[in-house]
């Protein structure tokens, strides 16, 4: 029996409708708070109880006519769709207001008690209505919020009343503030000219706070640094860009933040969410050096520090306000309700508009350059510098990028002859000719070094390559300098009569020899350390050919079961620990295969090193989220005297919130109550909350497994602030691991994915730093007990930088096969 095609009900169709306009709390204030600008409010006022799911939104904007609060009052579908802001499908292409279907209202009868009082200039008084469910429960003259002037005060109560699974899956009170606060941040940007306020009315509170105020201002820069303060927006390049119909306003700050939090874009003033538009733009900061030289919160503004930047350092994110006004008709923002989702007819040409402007000012602020411009293409997302591979003879980082590896010899010829190269007339050779003696010089433009035209180049200072301003060149290494990879062989002759004389006869077979190869350079500035070296030894045993069966002995697969019974030979150049492992697959009764392997030294010490370190601080962060063993707490050292550090009053404010500093306190880390010693900026004036841009934090504890590190220079505010950068981009969510298992060997790796980066980073160094090092002799013993620590730890065959720690040299085939037979000469004789 087929079932008939019926349509839905009323009440049903409607009901579903409001579910997917309205999703949360803070979506019915921004579609409120939205309707108050589309009405030309000036002041717009806004409460939020969170705990009763109520909300209040009011405004001195043009008001709304008692027969226009009339159509809400209809119910259902009747009552949906009215809208004062468009009635022709023609008029849409020339609409500048927010919304234009008359839906939000309509929803939150829906599913809210709404309560709309609203007052015109011809109005002689305050009219209200009542809607709850789509039933009218008052209709006339305003009793609670009568107005002397225009304006509209809309009132949400007991809202998702009839969605109780909305609810419980609902954010937490203290992330819908912050939604709302920055909902209200958002539009307040690009409404410079409009006042609005922020405050709790819980109940529960004996006076009300006032979470937030921010004036009227005169333009979106002067907007920015009332609500962020003047830290982010101390060096800044207004923006003011046209492109026939196109306009693009706002501004670009030279101050780097550590979060992407205060990038804003909008389209006619509207937010749009993450697109095309926003990677446009990250490609060529990507592609530039502000993630290395943007000014700090120190006011360096020096663009070529000499200071070496360590690795575990934030790359710093721009900060930018910028609003594109486009033609009503070359848009459609009809795909959502939330409307923050558009379709450009000409996205091209908006993206040449914005990239051009971003990359002009990194051109103009030294962080970019006209030639890389040239060849990159334009709006093109382009690799990070620091990313592409340089081959160079002398290393100068030490540090390699996670996952990289150096390629062998072979592998770098063949990727020598297509890589890209930029060439520009900063590294053409000039002719320069001397008036006096007439002489004619070749002339570097790049390095200013010259040489006579008539003389071949010279070479450089270490005696081996060439100059070539066209690109790297590739040789091979030798202790006397570079051979050149073309140089022609020995004559036969020449070999022969070598060959032919004993006193050039070789005595013993020669050992093959391993290529230097040169490590990835990456192009940030780096740190050097000892895993570097360990590196370039591995390299070299991949890249040789030892004797032996080297294709099984390289393309076995260990097992940690492997070193339980690894037969320690002797520590081999003071760099590794030679070792037997018997194949454990191939194990029979009469015979075992052997592989020859070497272990890295200095990364299985660091390996366990790390892991001892991890697992402290890992069950510690365990038994602080579960109440857990007191015996797993973590140790914390206590900072007499406090330490202070400097925070943008967007990081204090973060801080301040109960729930951010509970992370921190689960991870070791305990701040001063109150967290923040802050003066908070009012309407006193503009200047006030201009001038002042930060806020001081006194840290009273740390980890006492990183306190050194830390305490260091400007480490623990390094920390703190690349730490609050991912709280707010990933925040927390809800543990729900059991009780440790106290039978799991390895139960802390639980909490690594929890663990901050930067946190890790710290680990890293400290395990690196005083980790076994090449060169440090060690006895039989000493390597015995070392491999055994390795054997214990949950990834034996990685250091902490996730380099190998051991390199297999040669299979050794099984013991019956390398045992000699024993010769009988009794058996030579005659009977």
């Amino acid at each position: 029996m087929d079932a008939a095609i019926e349509p839905l009900p009323d009440v049903t169709r409607s009901k579903l409708r409001s579910t997917q306009i309205l999703t949360s709390l803070s979506q019915i204030v921004s579609e409120l708070l939205q309707n108050s600008l589309d009405a030309g409010a000036r002041q717009i006022d806004i409460g939020v109880d969170c705990e009763e799911w109520n909300c209040w939104v009011r405004d001195d904007g043009s008001g709304m006519s008692k027969d226009g609060m009339g159509i809400l009052g209809t119910g259902l579908d009747a009552g949906r769709y009215g809208t004062s802001k468009a009635y022709a499908p023609d008029s849409l292409d020339n609409l500048s207001a927010f919304g234009f279907r008359g839906e939000a209202l309509a929803s939150c009868a829906d599913i809210c008690c709404l309560e709309i009082s609203s007052r015109t200039a011809r109005s002689m008084q305050t009219w209200s209505i009542i809607v709850k469910g789509a039933k009218t429960l008052y209709n006339g003259p305003a009793v609670r919020w009568r107005r002397e002037s225009p304006g509209t005060t809309v009132c949400i109560r007991d809202a998702f009343y009839n969605l109780p699974v909305r609810r419980l899956s609902h954010p937490t009170p203290a992330r819908t503030l912050d939604a709302i606060r920055h909902e209200i941040e958002t539009f307040a940007l690009v409404f410079p000219n409009v006042a609005f306020t922020l405050e709790n009315t819980h109940s529960g509170k004996d006076d009300k706070d006032m979470l937030l105020r921010i004036p009227k201002t005169t333009s979106m820069l002067t907007a920015f640094r009332h609500i962020y303060g003047r830290a982010l927006a101390q060096h800044v390049e207004e923006i003011d860009a046209t492109s026939g119909e196109l306009r693009l306003r706002g501004f670009i700050s030279l101050d780097g933040a550590y979060s992407k939090t205060c990038q804003f874009l909008y389209i006619n003033r509207h937010p749009i969410s993450l697109c095309e538009l926003h990677h446009v733009i990250d490609s060529h900061f990507a592609s530039s050096s502000f993630a290395k030289h943007a000014f700090d919160e120190a006011g360096e503004t020096s663009l070529r520090s000499t200071v070496r930047r360590s690795p575990r350092k934030s790359e710093k994110k721009p900060v930018y306000v910028l609003d594109l006004s486009i033609p009503s008709q070359q848009i459609d923002n009809c795909l959502e309700p939330a409307k923050a989702a558009v379709h450009l007819r000409n996205k091209n040409v908006v993206a040449s508009l914005l990239g051009s402007t971003v990359q002009a000012f990194l051109i103009r602020h030294g962080f970019s350059s006209e030639n890389k411009a040239n060849v990159m293409p334009r709006g093109s997302p382009s690799p990070s510098p620091r990313k592409r591979r340089k081959y160079d003879f002398e290393d100068d980082s030490g540090y390699a990028e996670p996952g990289s590896e150096n390629p062998t010899f072979q592998q770098l010829f063949r990727e020598a002859s297509p890589a890209p190269l930029y060439t520009s007339e900063e590294t053409a050779e000039l002719l320069w000719t001397d008036a006096h003696t007439g002489q004619i010089y070749v002339v570097n433009a790049r390095t200013g070094n010259s040489y006579r035209k008539s003389e071949p180049p010279p070479v450089d200072s270490d005696g081996g390559i060439p100059c070539n301003p066209q690109g790297p060149t590739l040789a091979r290494q030798k202790a006397g300098g570079i051979e050149s990879l073309d140089k022609p062989e020995m004559p036969d002759w020449i070999q022969k009569a070598l060959e032919a004389n004993d006193t050039y006869t070789v005595t013993e077979k020669k050992i093959p020899s391993l290529t230097h190869l040169p490590a990835p350079d990456a192009d940030a500035e780096t740190h050097q350390h000892d895993c570097h070296e360990a590196q370039k030894f591995s390299d070299y045993l991949k890249a040789g050919q030892p004797y032996g069966d080297s294709t099984s002995a390289s393309s076995r697969r260990f097992q940690k079961e492997d070193l339980r019974n690894a037969q320690v030979i002797e520590q081999v150049d003071r760099k590794f620990i030679a070792c037997l492992i018997n194949d454990s697959s191939t194990e029979t009764a009469t015979a075992t295969t052997r592989t020859l392997v070497l272990i890295d030294q200095h990364a299985a010490d660091e390996r366990v090193r790390v892991e001892r370190f991890l697992k402290e601080l890992c069950l510690g962060y365990l038994s602080n989220v579960n109440a857990g063993d007191k015996n797993d707490r973590l140790q914390l050292r206590d900072l007499s005297p406090l330490v202070p550090i400097l925070l943008t009053r967007h990081e204090e404010r973060q801080l301040r919130d109960l729930s951010t500093r509970r992370v921190f306190g689960h991870w070791g880390f305990r701040f001063v109550e109150p967290a923040v010693e802050a003066v908070h900026e009012t309407e006193q004036g503009i200047d006030a909350g201009s001038a002042n841009g930060y806020s001081q934090v006194f840290v009273q504890g740390v980890p006492e497994l990183v306190a050194d590190k830390l305490l260091l220079d400007d480490e623990l505010r390094d920390f703190v602030k690349a730490f609050l950068a991912k709280v707010e981009s990933d925040p927390p969510r809800a543990q729900t691991d059991a009780e440790n298992d106290k039978d799991d060997e390895f139960r802390w790796l639980r909490a690594l994915r929890w663990c901050p980066q930067q946190l890790l980073d710290l680990v890293n160094s400290k395990a690196c730093r005083g980790a076994i090092m090449f060169n440090d002799p060690l006895t039989h013993a000493q390597c015995e007990k070392l491999v055994d620590n390795l054997r214990q730890t949950a990834f034996p065959f990685q250091c902490a930088h996730g380099r190998p720690s051991l390199a297999p040299l040669i299979d050794l085939g099984k013991d019956h096969a390398r045992r000699q037979k024993i010769c009988r000469w009794s058996s030579l004789g005659g009977p």
